[in-house]
């Protein structure tokens, strides 16, 4: 039930340090489970030497509370080590600049009819018209379900039922509005996800209900390190620096043009799944420019 309360991109990120702590108190005949806040801190302070950063201990912190009885996270001893940590080695954005988008949607109205593309090449344009569009996280994009795809006589509505990792109890799921885009069609996104839903048809097995789907046989669901891909093969054709930007950056690129074409930020928030509250976006996403409502989807393209 505990392991049930996580998502697996989270207990991905556990487990490596789970082993690292299972190590550390069996060499020192600690008690895996029931360790003392002095011992927990001995373990951040090792991994700190080894050249840790904030965001790695503390996902080790919240790795060792998931399986320890004793409350970590209220632990005034460790949450002074930890703020000790911060001032040394304080979380900065990873970008400090982002790309402008136009020249990859000059690159994408080249890129059209969608039906004439490689499945790559296809696939790597819907992804990311939509992470651009939608501002979501490539996890999500990777949940879509061609089932909950929704045409309407203005555009698309995806719902995505799937548990993300921003989901909370009581929490609403991400719904995607994506309008049609009759100015230049070539850039529709809402058209490129119903031509790439044809385009897949008879590509993917009766069961794969996944949008997006593995670019070579058998042509199961693709998981977002595939859909990652695909976008930063794009982005690279598109002129894009890929060493310095990876697929992700899509998010920042997206929030930073919206906020720019003065999209409201309640708006930009509630497209990219953060809290009315967050200041996620002014501390990471909003980036100088180098070189969910339909308004963030519409403002991308103006």
């Amino acid at each position: 039930m505990l392991i049930s309360s996580i998502t697996a991109s989270t207990l991905k990120q556990y487990e490596s340090n789970l082993r690292y702590w299972w190590s550390f108190t069996h060499l020192r005949s600690i008690d895996y489970f029931n360790s003392r806040p002095t011992d927990i801190i001995d373990f951040l302070n090792l991994r700190f030497n080894e050249g840790g950063s904030y965001s790695t201990l503390n996902t080790a912190c919240s790795a060792i509370s998931l399986i320890s009885v004793y409350d970590i996270n209220n632990d005034g001893l460790i949450s002074r080590f930890m703020k000790g940590v911060y001032k040394q080695k304080p979380t900065r954005p990873k970008y400090a600049t982002t790309w402008d988008i136009t020249p990859v949607l000059d690159y994408f109205e080249k890129l059209h009819p969608l039906k004439d593309l490689r499945l790559k090449d296809a696939a790597g344009k819907v992804a990311t018209l939509l992470a651009l569009t939608t501002a979501q996280r490539l996890q999500t994009l990777s949940l879509i379900n061609i089932d909950n795809i929704t045409r309407s006589e203005t555009g698309i509505n995806i719902k995505i039922t799937d548990r993300i990792k921003t989901s909370e109890p009581g929490a609403f799921h991400p719904e995607l509005i994506l309008p049609f885009f009759k100015e230049r069609t070539a850039l529709c996104v809402a058209s490129a996800v119903l031509e790439f839903c044809e385009y897949t048809k008879n590509l993917r097995k009766k069961d794969t209900k996944a949008l997006f789907i593995m670019t070579r046989k058998p042509f199961g669901a693709a998981s977002s390190q595939t859909i990652s891909h695909c976008i930063k093969s794009v982005l690279k054709k598109a002129g894009i620096d890929t060493n310095q930007f990876t697929a992700y950056s899509t998010r920042h690129a997206a929030v930073s043009r919206a906020h720019k074409r003065d999209v409201d930020i309640s708006i930009i928030k509630r497209s990219a799944g953060w809290t009315p509250s967050s200041l996620t976006f002014f501390k990471f996403y909003n980036r100088p420019i180098q070189t969910c409502n339909d308004q963030l989807a519409r403002a991308i393209f103006h």
